[in-house]
């Protein structure tokens, strides 16, 4: 049976349906590690649903697609009453009579503090499942400090003075009252079982499990540790589905012994909907073979301008449509405070989309990617929408430009530390890291030469045949560009310019993206000088996934003040528009009578 979207207590989730009496609920990682996880977890929710386990996964209130914020107060409580509603929402819907939780990572801290809760209200689960488990608040309050510090430190930028004593874990935000009482749950301390049948799985030179599984026998259950290499891999980076295999042995343990349910009913089908404040959002389903999927986020209150843009948020990278640091959902719901609608999207094979047949998983850089985009935009004219807005960071960017050439719907894009300018293939994200795409030949070398890379090298000739080969393969590129023989980035954005299309490209100042961008555009895109309708800024202070709060709030008003000059572009007569007006005093938040020239710095 097809997975299917679900709600509740403001929780967004996926509901895995199946026709057996034991469900599964699954409580992921926090943050930067679900990103990573995202896809993987989706995988593994999949093979429980085909083992015959109705199965749940949802995102934490204030996270991912759920209602609110996390820097909202009573957050601990807060995720602990959402995975109990998650248990109830299982149970109401399926009817399974046996229940298993399972946590990764900090979603086992939440599981078992929540399971304990449970068992104290006589509503107690009936099996317990920790992968990776952090044990207590105290080591996933630290946990966040290290990653928050190790990312954002070379930035050094002030945060705004009303959150200057929040954590920023790369764009999650961890407020003083949730890191004390976070650090306060001990939950594998308390003196009493959260499960009668326990199993503990992390690396197989762990501790942890060892300890957890004896401390938890003596108290009554039957609990056992389980080695199992690769999970710890799977919160590093964005994953592709089939990074679920390390789930196998985990997966076999959950499913013996199953009691079946034969011709159990289907769930029944309530309305998927999250009622906000200012937005309203439903899961929709688009495009065919595959039917992607995507968020529809709208306003509250009817546009009072009547034809204001909708907005498309394509994927950044390999991560799905939530975006780094959730800052597309973010977006998309101050957007819609404003007045404009939006879609984020997951293309196939990224996110809740299902696989493109054919391609592996998290491929950037695919042209494939287009057709994606344009049924996304067929969908949006459906809803009514004439005019579009497409938005991309980092390997989002190229088909956000690309999505212009051409259509008439695209009256405008905004494009975030863009990687290439040209679609191909296919790359994987692994793949990319290694490349000197993202760099200029003096950094890469400079990284190269090092002696420890140098000797690692010398012992592994693969890897000096692999530098010779992208140094080669960068040279002749450099070589292509220089004498004009190929001028893709150029030939487009003149393209764009003379369509008419009003396209804002922003870089974080420094960001190792530029390379490639002044590679084929010169240096500081001076290039582009003249073309209107194209205008080139950059975020001083601002890290590459555009994590950093201030930097961020620079960037809304960079956002807001395009989308009003389209506004007003729409509503002047068109002999009469003016396509260099582009200028924002962002100090003042007034409009100059200039325009902002290619290359502004904005910071």
């Amino acid at each position: 049976m097809k997975p299917t979207p679900v709600v509740f207590e403001g929780c967004f989730g996926w509901l895995h349906p199946a026709e057996g009496l034991r469900g599964v609920v699954l409580c992921g990682p926090y943050g930067y590690e679900e990103l990573c996880a995202h896809r993987a977890w989706k995988s593994f929710a999949e093979s429980l649903a085909s083992a015959g386990l109705p199965t749940l996964r949802f995102d934490y209130p204030g996270s991912g697609d759920s209602a609110g914020d996390d820097g909202e107060p009573d957050r601990v409580r807060a995720w602990l009453d959402g995975v109990k509603a998650a248990v109830r929402r299982l149970r109401e819907d399926t009817g399974v009579t046996d229940v298993t939780l399972v946590g990764f990572r900090m979603g086992a801290l939440l599981a078992t503090a929540a399971a304990l809760e449970m068992a104290a209200d006589g509503q107690g689960i009936d099996r317990l499942v920790l992968l990776s488990p952090i044990t207590s608040g105290r080591k996933a309050v630290r946990e966040m400090q290290t990653l928050s510090s190790i990312v954002l430190r070379p930035v050094c930028n002030p945060e705004p003075p009303e959150r200057s004593s929040w954590l920023n874990v790369i764009g999650m935000p961890l407020t003083p009252e949730t890191a004390l009482t976070l650090g306060g749950l001990n939950p594998c301390d308390a003196p009493a079982l959260p499960a009668p049948r326990i199993l503990i799985a992390d690396r197989p030179e762990g501790k942890t499990p060892v300890k957890l599984a004896a401390r938890w026998r003596t108290l009554g259950a039957m609990a056992e540790p389980m080695g199992v290499s690769g999970m710890m891999e799977l919160t590093q980076q964005p994953q592709r589905a089939q990074a679920a295999a390390a789930f196998e042995p985990v997966l076999r343990w959950i499913v013996a012994a199953a009691p079946v349910a034969p011709g159990a009913t289907p769930p029944p089908d309530r309305p998927a909907g999250l009622m906000m404040p200012t937005a309203v959002e439903r899961p929709i389903f688009f495009g065919s073979a595959p039917e992607l999927f995507g968020i529809y986020c709208t306003p509250v209150l009817a546009d009072p301008a009547g034809n204001r843009p909708a907005i498309l948020f394509l994927n950044s990278g390999a991560t799905h449509h939530v975006g780094s640091g959730r800052a597309t959902v973010v977006q998309a719901r101050r957007l819609a405070a404003r007045g404009y609608a939006s879609l984020r999207i997951d293309a196939a094979g990224i996110g809740d989309s299902p696989d493109r047949p054919g391609f592996p998983d998290n491929l950037l850089y695919n042209k494939e990617v287009m057709g994606d985009v344009r049924a996304a935009l067929n969908w949006l004219e459906e809803q009514g929408h004439e005019r579009i807005v497409v938005i991309g960071l980092c390997a989002g960017g190229t088909p956000a430009l690309h999505a212009g050439l051409g259509d008439d719907r695209v009256v405008g894009q905004i494009v975030l530390n863009p990687g290439r300018f040209e679609m191909g293939g296919g790359i994987a994200v692994s793949e990319l890291m290694r490349t000197v795409a993202f760099r200029s030949t003096k950094e890469y070398l400079i990284e190269a030469l090092k002696p420890a890379r140098l000797r690692a090298s010398f012992r592994k000739p693969a890897r000096l045949t692999g530098l010779a080969r992208r140094l080669a393969g960068r040279f002749v590129r450099k070589v292509l560009l220089r004498t004009g023989l190929t001028r893709h980035a150029l030939r487009m954005f003149r393209r764009l310019s003379a369509e008419g299309r009003r396209v804002l490209v922003v870089y974080s100042s420094g960001d190792m993206t530029l390379a490639e961008f002044y590679l084929h555009l010169g240096e500081g895109g001076r290039a582009l000088d003249g073309l209107s309708g194209i205008e080139v800024a950059y975020l001083d202070r601002s890290d590459h996934s555009l994590t950093v709060w201030e930097a961020r709030d620079r960037l809304d008003r960079m956002i807001d003040r395009h989308l009003a000059n389209l506004d007003s572009a729409a509503q002047a007569d068109p002999a009469a528009s003016d396509l260099t007006g582009w200028g924002l005093d962002l100090s003042s938040g007034g409009l100059p009578s200039g325009g902002l020239p290619s290359g502004e710095r904005v910071g």
